[in-house]
């Protein structure tokens, strides 16, 4: 499996897991009540933020 180590580097799933010592949440514009939240995860020290995808796209034909 992949990790992705690079400033820009960015994962897509329909269910994310992310493991961190420290989250910020922020609100995203969208349209009507269709608003969407942005977290930043930070790790400090040794340990870093890690996420995986639990449930992937479903990509439709």
């Amino acid at each position: 499996m992949p990790i992705y180590k690079d400033e820009g580097d960015a994962i897509e799933g329909e269910v994310i897991t992310c493991q961190a010592r420290k989250y910020e949440k922020m609100v995203v514009k969208g349209s009507g009540a269709h608003r969407a939240i942005r977290i930043k995860l930070s790790g400090r020290g040794r340990t870093s933020a890690y996420c995986v995808i639990d449930k992937p796209l479903k990509w439709v034909k």
